[in-house]
């Protein structure tokens, strides 16, 4: 009984790409919330090579526009966002096939896998999320929690949990139909 069961989660388990690639056309608008103040930021899939899915990643009212990629470094799904020339923030979200309390190194310091929580968002509730957490080494220390679901990617971002910090939460997902 316990290995069809095994067997059974394992088919059902999602891909890592189901996390990341998705088609050109497809959005995502997100609720940022920053010091109590509230904007939309807008992401968009302007390419989806094998290696690299390439984003526009819009935030009118404060930082502009970054080019935001998502790929795979050595097993790990890395984000590396970007503008213009400018160096950008590197973070490795999600190492294939890690489960709760898998930890890995990340630019600048290291992620932990903190297993799979419900996540309300403007856009729903997501059952089941995959949830990482990214926390800074160094003087300064600084953590970041990422939702990612299947099928949707990205649907919540925490900075500085424990004290308020800044979220982003989906309020929208639209997947491209090509």
């Amino acid at each position: 009984m316990k290995t069809l069961l095994a067997l059974l989660l394992f088919l059902q388990a999602a891909s890592i790409d189901d996390f990341y690639k998705f088609k050109v056309g497809t959005t995502w608008t997100y609720k940022r919330v920053e010091n109590g103040a509230e904007r939309k930021i807008t992401a968009l899939v302007m390419s989806d090579s094998e290696a690299r899915i390439r984003m526009s990643w819009k935030d009118p009212d404060k930082d502009g526009d970054s080019n935001v990629s998502w790929f795979m470094d050595n097993g790990i799904l890395t984000v590396e966002a970007k503008k213009g020339d400018a160096a950008g923030l590197t973070f490795a979200v999600l190492k294939n096939d890690s489960k709760k309390d898998d930890a890995w190194a990340s630019p600048g310091g290291e992620c932990t896998h903190k297993g799979t929580a419900d996540v309300t968002v403007p856009a729903g509730t997501y059952k089941g999320a995959v949830w990482t957490r990214f926390r800074t080494s160094g003087d300064t220390e600084v953590v970041v929690d990422f939702y990612l679901v299947p099928k949707v990617g990205l649907v919540k971002i925490e900075i500085n949990p424990t004290n308020g910090g800044n979220t982003f939460e989906l309020a929208e997902f639209k997947e491209a139909k090509k």
